[in-house]
């Protein structure tokens, strides 16, 4: 893992999800091919308010803890947790938006499914949200070649799934995109996690696992919640494609990092009867919208059918290298505290039982320390 590499030229800055110049910023509208909507969190009057895009009265709807003053088109519904309203757009400010675009058909200019950044103007691939720290404690994110043909420069290595990546610090990057596709395959609706040559990984996120004989499906003891299955891309019908750009976040704050066949994951020990990898032996773990290989497994957290998921894939110790556990401290209303966990959809910094926003709390300062394989965490569910 290549620690603090640096570059001479500025950073691809996009300040539009988190620094919107106006309120039609907010708007939905048609593009062509589909449609966009914007959403997300920004902070009204102190309180922290989630964004639900621009009203017919030509405000920005919101919904939370609203203040009694300042808010216009009020319904307080007693059945749900909070109030509706609308308020002037110069009223608000800390925003963190996603910027959801859905396209009607999937031709050969389509990006592949995963994850996405421009950097030094070209559309690259992320390895995964999580990232890693580097040993001198600086916060790194691990680059994809896209493109055909070898990348310039010395920078760029081969993984072990025949891709060039390369390690950059986390601050080149603002804005990431998660690509994912719409299929049918066998007469069910799938989503298209990944591709690789001439197979993909799809999922259904619910809605229990198909009762027909289907030996391609991979499941935990959960078969009422999510599956996924490695398939010959000839087999899907696709429909539809989805675009989901949001502000990067802090990335990794807690756990343990390393190489699974070059590529950046969290790894660690499974627990609970419900891992859908073999007990006892390391897994590599990410998010839902991570770039991910046909290696991982959809793992419900839970028995419901609505249970929350992620992705994890068996490990062999010895495809492990440059391991690392790390932790992360920062000041919130004075105080030091240990970072639990970061949740990149909403800005949020989890502090043991508290949650703050993220621009409420000093930068993250981050301990780095090598391990062994021997020595790795049990593992706890992503936010």
């Amino acid at each position: 893992m290549t620690d603090d590499l640096s570059r001479a030229s500025a950073p691809d800055t996009d300040t539009t999800l988190t620094d919107p110049e106006g309120i039609h910023v907010l708007r939905a509208r048609s593009i062509p091919g589909g449609r966009m909507t914007v959403a997300g969190h920004a902070t009204f009057q102190g309180a922290r308010v989630e964004v639900r895009g621009v009203s017919s009265h030509g405000l920005v709807s919101i919904f939370g803890d609203l203040p009694p003053h300042g808010v216009q088109y009020r319904d307080d519904d007693p059945q749900v947790d909070g109030v509706f309203g609308e308020v002037d757009f110069d009223w608000l400010s800390r925003f963190w938006l996603t910027r959801t675009s859905r396209f009607d058909t999937i031709d050969a200019d389509t990006p592949r499914p995963g994850l996405h950044t421009r950097y030094e103007g070209l559309d690259v691939g992320v390895s995964d949200t999580c990232g890693t720290v580097s040993l001198a404690g600086v916060p790194q994110l691990q680059l994809v070649w896209l493109d055909a043909g070898d990348p310039a420069g010395a920078d760029w290595v081969l993984d072990g799934y025949g891709s060039h990546t390369t390690v950059i610090d986390r601050a080149r990057v603002t804005l990431v995109r998660r690509v994912e596709w719409t299929a049918i395959w066998r007469d069910i609706t799938v989503t298209v996690a990944g591709i690789r040559d001439d197979r993909a990984l799809v999922f259904v996120a619910t809605g229990g696992v198909p009762d027909f004989d289907a030996p391609e499906i991979t499941h935990g003891e959960n078969t009422r919640s999510g599956w996924s299955a490695v398939v010959p891309l000839g087999e899907l019908s696709l429909r539809s494609w989805i675009s989901i750009e949001q502000p990067l976040g802090a990335g990794i704050v807690a756990g343990c990092v390393g190489l699974f066949r070059g590529r950046t994951v969290k790894v660690g020990l499974p627990t609970g009867p419900a891992d859908t990898v073999a007990s006892g032996g390391p897994v590599a773990q990410k998010r839902r919208g991570e770039t991910v290989t046909d290696d991982f497994v959809v793992h419900p957290h839970t028995r419901w059918p609505d249970s929350s998921w992620e992705w994890r894939a068996r490990v062999d110790p010895g495809e492990l290298t440059d391991l690392r556990q790390i932790s992360a401290t920062t000041t919130w209303n004075g105080e030091t505290r240990i970072v639990d966990a970061y949740r990149d959809a909403e800005g949020q910094v989890y502090l043991d039982r508290d949650a703050a926003d993220s621009t409420d709390v000093t930068p993250l300062e981050y301990t780095v320390t090598p391990i062994d394989p021997a020595d790795l965490p049990t593992l706890k569910a992503l936010y």
